[in-house]
C-alpha cells in the first residue's frame, strides 16, 4: 500500500527538533560518499512560463531512496497560485515500489530551514542571541522555527518587500515564540548575529556582516542569481551544503568568481565535513570570522526528512492509503 500525506498532513507531522536531527545525519552521510545524489535535473516549461525540477536520491545506510518534483513559476501569484509547488515519491529501496506521495512544499521548507539551523549550530557563535531575516515568506517563517531551537534567541530583526509584510511577520515571530521582534529598513547586517536570507531576490541583499557573525543563504539557486554580495563572499568563511551543487548552480559564488574575486579554494568545506570532524566549526575559526552557510538544496536532505515524515504518519495512522498497482 501508498500512503498519501497532504500538506496539512506533512505539517502536522513535522517535529522540529527531529527534522534538524535527521538532516544532521544525511549531511555526515554525503560527505561520507555514502549517498547517491546526482545534480537536479531541469527543464523550462514552454513559453518559460517556469521551470519543473527533478531531483532523486538514495542514502545507502539507512537505506531510503526517492524523488521530488519542484515547479517554479513565478507567475503564479498572479492567478492566486504559490509561486512553488512540488511533490515527494519516497519509494521501496529493495522493490522501488512507492511507500508514499506526500506534499513537497512543506517538506521542502523544513529540510531547508533545518540544513540552516545544522550549520548555525556549528557555525554562530555560542552566545548569538538576534537574528536578522530577509524575505517574509514560508522559508522565512521555518528559519525562525528551526534556528530557535539551536540558539537561545532574544530578538529577530525582518526586512521584506515591503513594511507592510515585514510588520506581520514580526508581529506572528512574537506571538508564535514570545521573542521581540521589529521590522526594519535599518541595516540588519551591522545588528544581527545571524541572518538568514530566505528570498527570491536576483540581485545581492546584503553585501556585509558584522564581524563574528554567520549567514544563512538558501534563496538563489541558479548561476545567475545570489543574494549575497562580492565583498561578503570575498571576505567571509564559506561552508556548503554540497560543493558540486554550489559550484554548478550557486550564482553567490558563480559571479564572484566570474568577477575574479573568489576562488574554490577558499571554500572551507561542506556541512557534513565539519559534522564528520574533516572540517573546522567556529571553533577552528579566527576570532571575528563571519561564516557563510550558502545552500542551493541536496536531495538527500528531502529523502531523510521525507523518512522521518512516513514513519510517524504509520505510527499514528496520518493520511490514506491506496493500492498504487
Amino acid at each position: 500500500m501508498t500512503r498519501l500525506l497532504s500538506k496539512d498532513d506533512v505539517l502536522a507531522l513535522l517535529d522540529p527538533d527531529a527534522v534538524i536531527e535527521a538532516v544532521s545525519g544525511a549531511f555526515a552521510s554525503y560527505s561520507r560518499g555514502a549517498t547517491d545524489t546526482p545534480l537536479r535535473a531541469s527543464v523550462t516549461a514552454p513559453g518559460g512560463t517556469g521551470v519543473i525540477l527533478a531531483m532523486p536520491c538514495a542514502i545507502h545506510d539507512p537505506a531510503i531512496t526517492g524523488t521530488k518534483i519542484v515547479s517554479v513559476f513565478p507567475g503564479n501569484p498572479g492567478r492566486g497560485l504559490p509561486t512553488v509547488a512540488s511533490v515527494y515519491v519516497l519509494t521501496d529501496p529493495v522493490t522501488g515500489m512507492p511507500l508514499a506521495v506526500m506534499d513537497g512544499s512543506a517538506l521542502t521548507a523544513a529540510r531547508t530551514a533545518a540544513g540552516s539551523a545544522v550549520a548555525t549550530r556549528h557555525l554562530a557563535r555560542p552566545d548569538a542571541h538576534t537574528v536578522g531575516i530577509f524575505g517574509t515568506g514560508v522559508q522565512a517563517r521555518a528559519h525562525v522555527e528551526m534556528i530557535s531551537r539551536v540558539r537561545s534567541l532574544s530578538r529577530v530583526f525582518v526586512s521584506g518587500r515591503t513594511i507592510e509584510k515585514a510588520e506581520a511577520f514580526a508581529k506572528w515571530v512574537t506571538s508564535k515564540f514570545g521573542l521581540e521582534a521589529s521590522a526594519t529598513a535599518s541595516d540588519i547586517t551591522a545588528t544581527a548575529d545571524i541572518i538568514a536570507c530566505c528570498t527570491t531576490s536576483s540581485v545581492a541583499v546584503i553585501e556585509s556582516a558584522r564581524p563574528g557573525a554567520h549567514v544563512n543563504a538558501v534563496g538563489a539557486f541558479t548561476p545567475e542569481t545570489r543574494e549575497l554580495g562580492t565583498d561578503l563572499i570575498s571576505r567571509a568563511q564559506v561552508y556548503l551544503d554540497t560543493r558540486s551543487g554550489a559550484l554548478s548552480e550557486a550564482g553567490d559564488l558563480l559571479i564572484p568568481m566570474h568577477e575574479g574575486r573568489f576562488h574554490p579554494d577558499r571554500i572551507v568545506g561542506e556541512i557534513g565535513d565539519v559534522i564528520n570532524g574533516k572540517s573546522p566549526g567556529r571553533p577552528g575559526l579566527p576570532d571575528g570570522a563571519v561564516t557563510v552557510y550558502k545552500s542551493v538544496g541536496a536531495a538527500f536532505l528531502d529523502a531523510a526528512t521525507a523518512r522521518l515524515i512516513l514513519d510517524r504518519a504509520e505510527a499514528n495512522g496520518t493520511g490514506a492509503t491506496f493500492a498504487f498497482m
